[in-house]
């Protein structure tokens, strides 16, 4: 008995989905590796020696609050890079999930930009379904 055989379009191995996704996933691992990791070094020096009870200029510790902030940053975008990366080689494509939140002009654009993937969800899951944005009536209260 024979296999049977798919003939589907989508089915079929796609070369250009995976030099594109390697690209993306080795673009996010170098945001993870090097620079997301050297950044949690720089700032869990100073974190650390601050829980220990040193005191430090004010440039000082402004690095340490800027390192853990880019290490963050360069953290979810190299993991957000290679998941993408990742579901591309294999034919899925999956939807942005990060775009430069901290070009934001204000917290809710932050956040829109930081984790779309998730508010999407609230909105179409939670948000929607409960009500959205409808008003209860002057005359029900």
């Amino acid at each position: 008995m024979n296999a049977p055989v798919c003939r589907c379009e989508d089915c079929r191995f796609d070369w250009h989905n995976l030099a594109v996704g390697l690209s993306l996933f080795s673009l996010g691992l170098f945001k993870k590796l090097v620079i997301a990791d050297a950044m949690v070094e720089n700032a869990g020096k100073i974190f650390g020696a601050a829980a220990a009870g040193k005191l430090f200029h004010f440039q000082d510790a402004w690095a340490g609050v800027l390192s853990y902030t880019f290490q963050i940053y360069f953290d979810f975008s190299g993991y957000s890079d290679m998941a993408v990366a990742l579901a591309l080689m294999f034919g899925i494509v999956l939807p942005q999930n990060f775009n430069s939140p901290y070009k934001a002009a204000n917290l809710a654009e932050f956040w829109r930009r930081w984790h779309m993937t998730l508010s999407r969800f609230l909105r179409d899951y939670l948000y929607i379904p409960l009500g959205g944005n409808r008003r209860a009536s002057r005359a029900a209260m």
